[in-house]
C-alpha cells in the first residue's frame, strides 16, 4: 500500500460533546466528536474506510469521505463524529505535509531559504513528529514553499524547516500541519528528537522525548 502525504496546512487530540435541542425541548441529542492528527487508509475506490489516531485508537468510517487515491495511506488532521456502533463519520479532513525526510545535504541551495515561521504546537505521537506551523502572508493565494530535512548530526535525530515566502510580506496568519515520520531511525523509548527553525522573534530549538 502506498503512503502519501497531502501537501499543505492541533497537535492536540480534542473531544467534544455537542448537545442539540429540539424546538420544543422535548429531547436532546448528544453527539461526540474528536479531532486531531490521524492516519487514514483508502479503499479501492479512494474513500477513507479506516482512521487511526496517535493514541492507537482505530475508527471504522461509516459513509463516504472526499475521494482520494485508491489503496493509499494518508496522514491528515481529521474531525470525526462518533457513532453508537463504534463507527465514525468524517466531518473534515485537513491535509498535512508528510514525507520521509531527505538528508539536508540533498536540499538544493535554491531551496535553502529560511524565512521565519511560528510554531503553534509540537508533539510526538503515532510514530510522527507533529507540528502546527503558522506562516505570515500579505496577499491571498500567494504561494509559499515549506519543507523539512534531516540534519546530518552524529548520534542525533535532528530535523530543520525551510520556508520560502518568495518576498511576500508577513501580515496575515496562515497555517500548515506537518507530520514527520520517525520510523527507520532506530529510535528507542525516551530517545531525544530535535527540531530547529527560524522564528520571527527568536529561533526555535526543540528537544522532544520519543515515546
Amino acid at each position: 500500500m502506498k503512503r502519501t502525504g497531502l501537501i499543505l496546512l492541533t497537535a492536540l487530540s480534542l473531544t467534544f460533546l455537542f448537545i442539540v435541542a429540539c424546538d420544543n425541548d422535548e429531547r436532546e441529542e448528544i453527539e461526540t466528536m474528536t479531532s486531531g492528527f490521524m492516519t487514514g487508509r483508502t479503499d479501492n475506490k479512494g474513500y477513507v474506510y479506516m482512521l487511526r489516531d496517535d493514541f492507537g485508537k482505530s475508527y471504522k468510517i461509516n459513509g463516504k469521505s472526499e475521494q482520494l487515491k485508491p489503496d493509499t495511506i494518508y496522514r491528515m488532521v481529521a474531525s470525526i463524529a462518533l457513532n453508537e456502533d463504534n463507527t465514525a463519520r468524517i466531518l473534515q479532513m485537513v491535509p498535512t505535509i508528510s514525507y520521509i525526510a531527505p538528508e539536508d545535504s540533498l536540499i538544493p541551495d535554491t531551496m535553502r531559504v529560511k524565512d521565519p515561521v511560528k510554531i503553534e504546537s509540537i508533539y510526538i505521537g503515532g510514530g510522527f513528529l507533529n507540528v502546527h506551523v503558522c506562516i505570515k502572508v500579505q496577499k491571498e493565494g500567494t504561494q509559499h514553499g515549506l519543507l523539512y530535512s534531516r540534519l546530518n548530526t552524529p548520534g542525533k535525530t535532528s530535523f530543520t524547516f525551510y520556508h520560502n515566502a518568495y518576498g511576500d510580506e508577513p501580515v496575515y496568519s496562515k497555517y500548515a500541519y506537518v507530520s514527520i515520520p520517525l520510523y527507520g531511525y532506530g529510535l528507542a523509548k525516551n530517545d531525544t528528537v530535535f527540531l530547529s527553525c527560524k522564528g520571527f522573534e527568536e529561533d526555535y530549538e526543540y528537544k522532544l522525548i520519543y515515546k
